[in-house]
């Protein structure tokens, strides 16, 4: 294999990583062995582990030395393209005739189905595609491929080898991120830029922290350095007054982002353009931090000052007598103990997990918190008595409209865990694209409401939800959907919605270019989005989109079945080409092993097949999208024009696209609950 050329010789880090690569792999053994790469590259295929090997193992002696992976994989990552198709030639190459037939096709093509775990398409079989690749290669006419060939089929398909390019330097770190442009020089950085852009799309954020951060100190300071009301008063006494005043203010404004009735219609209204209403759930949040340590700190200073006022006690006669023995050490401590089961029971590692339900159960304390907190600090009421009203005013709304029940029209469990629920619209009930419910179903739960984001458009006359089984209620959903199946019930379900909530994606319809980036279930709202888009635009309804691109992310071959009839009717009615589709299978596989099967995806989807995948016209993409690439890409296809951003799916990829967005200066918007 050919050496690096000088501009692309490995750094530091990258010959680190593959130090550490190697360890990874090899263990305490000075060399490779197929069985360890198998493992090491999570290959189902030993026949696939061993032909890598093979390619690797420049002595031939069965295993691969440190240097022999050192020489071999540095030429993958940072070689020319030359280098890269000749190892995959190789690779497909079985007998090493220095040609590929149409019987070692197949068989390469077989394999890369498999191990992404591809059931293809009834008109796209093992032998169709290989065939296929076959007649688009084959110049000479001699029913097999040259590399000379197969160079000049993959040299018509650049893209090809840029995603070659990129999932080899996975060889080396499973880290993605770290290995990011690889195989190319960077982009010179942008500094200024990304720092304007924040100020610019988040200033209205950073006035109100600005505002309630003056707040809290003016009241801090205004109760610390007030007057002493009696001659025991000391300065722990004044701070903890102090800390006192300013959790009743920050009690108050910690309802106003529950207020869900409220913030959908300001979001809906001119307001909605103005205040960051979008951002409520992460200030209740940070909200709730705050409140935490200040409860901590007001606990910690008039237990000092209680100490230092009762000198002759023992300190627990002292502790159990202020904890227990008054009026307000003992609603003190029962509000310490409520704020601490809230806070850990609303820590992300549970609220994400099978245990929503604590969660949900824990955060219905905010009713005696409240009472208590009056009955600990009469004058608490100066502060949480406006929020407490608008509060009460949304619960009695919400049980008015709670009153009416529905049916379950269908329950229908789909692959990977999650169940389709279509509900009859309840009378007078109107939604907006991307809106979310609060469901109860008391066939699963008498009492319990969870939140789900309507996958159906405004257009039909039913709501549909799609439920992924994470915890104890969408599990009990998803074994009555199933029970209901295996027994052929058809009999409606009585349920009870809760809503409709505003969300971010409704903003959609403001932008003139938007990306929509929906990973696994997140899709949901996306769901709803776009085919009330194709719908708006049949209708000719004044829509300020001009056109949206469509990310979406799943891990396997079968998730892609939720929406698939939705997407099938999307790219038959959208005659505007107003929708641009983005599919992602990020457990597939796009590097040496799959360039055979990838091709041949290429070229069937140039004959007009439907994708192997999908049975889509877009061809669904293997592995990860490169998100600077692809943001920076469509973001200087609509230049100067704002293109903006909106995801919903796993926190970490938010955070990611975030980063992403700021550095492109590219508004972002994230659904959370």
């Amino acid at each position: 294999m050919a050496s690096p050329p000088p501009q692309h010789q490995p750094g530091a880090l990258t010959l680190e990583l593959l130090e550490r690569r190697f360890a990874q792999i090899a263990g305490d053994r000075a060399h490779i062995g197929a069985a360890a790469l198998q493992e090491a590259l999570g290959l189902q295929s030993e026949y696939l582990a061993r032909r890598i090997l093979a390619q690797l193992d420049a002595d031939g002696d069965g295993v691969v030395s440190r240097e022999e992976f050192f020489d071999g994989v540095r030429g993958l990552v940072y070689g020319t393209d030359h280098d890269r198709l000749m190892f995959a030639f190789r690779l497909h190459d079985h007998d090493g005739d220095g040609y590929l037939s149409l019987v070692e096709l197949e068989r390469m093509i077989a394999i890369g189905l498999a191990e992404d775990g591809i059931e293809a398409q009834a008109n796209q079989s093992t032998e169709t595609l290989a065939r296929a690749l076959l007649d688009a290669a084959d110049r000479d006419g001699d029913a097999r491929i040259s590399f000379a060939e197969l160079e000049l089929l993959v040299r018509e398909r650049p893209e090809l080898m840029r995603e070659m390019a990129r999932a080899e330097a996975l060889w080396i770190a499973p880290n993605r991120d770290l290995l990011v442009g690889l195989s190319a020089p960077p982009a010179a950085p942008r500094r200024s830029r990304p720092v304007l852009r924040l100020v610019e799309n988040h200033w209205i954020e950073a006035v109100i922290v600005i505002a309630c951060v003056a707040a809290n100190a003016a009241i801090f300071f205004a109760t610390l350095l007030a007057a002493p009301d009696g001659k025991h008063t000391n300065g722990s006494m004044q701070f903890g007054r102090a800390t006192g005043a300013i959790i009743g203010f920050n009690a108050g404004l910690i309802l106003v982002p529950v207020m869900r009735r409220l913030l959908t219609r300001v979001r809906a209204s001119w307001l909605g353009r103005v205040l960051p209403v979008d951002s409520a759930v992460a200030f209740h949040k940070s909200m709730g931090h705050a409140l935490f340590v200040l409860m901590l700190a007001h606990v910690a200073a008039f237990t000092t000052s209680w100490l230092a006022g009762h000198p002759s006690t023992s300190f627990a006669g002292a502790i159990a007598r202020l904890f227990f023995m008054t009026g307000r050490g003992l609603t003190g401590t029962l509000l310490l103990g409520i704020s601490t089961v809230m806070w850990i029971a609303a820590l992300r590692w549970i609220r994400r997990t099978r245990r929503f339900e604590i969660f949900y159960y824990t955060h219905l304390l905010y009713l005696p918190w409240l009472v208590l907190l009056i009955v600990h600090a009469p004058h608490a009421l100066v502060w949480i008595g406006l929020p407490l009203l608008g509060l009460g005013v949304e619960r009695l709304l919400r049980v008015a409209r709670r009153g009416e029940h529905a049916h379950v029209l269908s329950i229908e469990p789909l692959r990977s865990g999650v169940t389709r629920v279509e509900i009859a619209r309840p009378a007078g009930f109107s939604f907006a694209a991307a809106d979310y419910v609060f469901v109860r179903i008391p066939a699963v739960a008498r009492h319990e409401w969870h939140p789900f984001t309507i996958s159906s458009a405004p257009e039909r006359d039913s709501i549909t939800l799609h439920v992924r089984s994470v915890g104890n209620w969408t599990s009990a959903v998803r074994a009555l959907a199933e029970e209901r199946s295996r027994q052929e019930q058809r009999e409606p379900l009585a349920a009870y919605v809760d809503g409709p909530y505003g969300t971010p994606s409704a903003h959609i319809f403001r932008s003139r270019f938007a990306v929509l980036v929906g990973a696994g279930i997140g899709v949901t709202p996306f769901a709803s989005v776009l085919e009330s888009l194709v719908s708006r635009q049949e209708g000719d309804e004044g829509a300020a989109l001009e056109r949206a691109h469509f990310f979406w992310l799943n891990r396997d071959q079968r998730s892609f079945e939720w929406f698939h009839d939705l997407l099938v009717d999307i790219e038959r009615r959208d005659s505007r080409g107003l929708l641009q589709l983005h599919l992602h299978m990020t457990e597939g596989r796009s590097g040496s092993t799959a360039l055979g099967l990838e091709i041949a995806r290429e070229v069937a989807h140039s004959r007009g097949l439907g994708d192997v995948a999908t049975g889509l016209h877009v061809k669904t993409r293997m592995g990860d999208p490169d998100w600077r690439a692809e943001l920076r890409t469509i973001a200087r296809e609509h230049a100067p024009h704002d293109v903006d951003v909106y995801y919903c799916g796993p926190h970490g990829l938010g955070v990611k696209l975030r980063r992403v967005c700021a550095e492109l200066g590219m508004p972002f918007r994230e659904e959370k609950f």
